[in-house]
């Protein structure tokens, strides 16, 4: 039997020019989850990473972290199937039309514009909506890739994973909430597509998720695991 450990990677810069750069908070949480994996000598025999500066980022302090000990941190293998979705970006294209035509939109808009304070609370609000409409197809944008696209991608890069992995091996792969979010629906069969999106706001950044693969069966282990974090450390962008 083998272990699949698909991590999260840690707090983004949520808000700013560029959301894919690690903030100062997510550097920490990369830090102290290296920290824990090298202190409690965790051994991977394979390591995968997405292509996004995030999920890179977060890889390279668990492996300054395994440097700092001395301990053996396998190359790691870049995937691009393990990259997220691209929810942000859509939402900041089809953001102005929903903002002229959609009233749910608006309000929220008009409330942020008001109260300074819920800007940040107001903004999920909105992504959250934006999502459930771009999964079943009620909001479009052409652009970028869709949902549906992206569920079929990390279906492939499960499958290499999974392709990839003897018998016995541990094996980490750092990624992100929405594709985490994917992987466990193939394991758990769900098909509600709007489920299995909503998920996505429920993996924390730097959770160790954790898999059994064995003879063809790949089953849920554990979710959300986070003993490298304090209360005041655990967040969810």
């Amino acid at each position: 039997m083998s272990d699949i450990f698909f991590i999260r990677h840690a707090q983004a810069s949520f808000g700013a020019a560029n959301y894919d750069k690690l903030s100062e908070k997510g550097i920490q949480q990369a830090k102290d989850l290296g920290k824990y994996l090298a202190q409690e000598e965790w051994h991977f025999d394979q390591v995968f990473c997405g292509p996004l500066e995030r999920q890179i980022h977060t890889c390279d302090e668990v492996e300054k972290a395994y440097i700092e000990k001395a301990l053996i941190f396998p190359q790691r293998q870049i995937l691009l199937e393990l990259k997220e979705h691209s929810a942000t970006e859509a939402m900041k294209m089809a953001l102005p039309r929903l903002i002229e035509n959609d009233p749910f939109v608006q309000k929220l808009q008009e409330d942020a514009a008001k109260n300074h304070e819920r800007v940040k609370g107001n903004t999920m609000k909105i992504f959250q909506y934006f999502m459930e409409g771009w999964v079943n197809g009620k909001i479009e944008v052409p652009e970028y890739e869709s949902w549906k696209a992206f569920r079929s991608a990390v279906r492939e890069g499960l499958a290499k994973i999974l392709n990839k992995v003897e018998k016995g091996q541990k094996v980490a792969a750092f990624t992100s909430g929405g594709t985490i979010s994917c992987i466990l629906a193939e394991s758990l069969k769900m098909t509600d597509e709007e489920r299995i999106v909503a998920m996505n706001l429920s993996i924390r950044n730097t959770a160790i998720n954790q898999w059994k693969y064995s003879r063809g069966q790949f089953n849920l282990f554990s979710l959300n695991h986070l003993p490298h974090l304090t209360d005041e450390m655990i967040t969810f962008v």
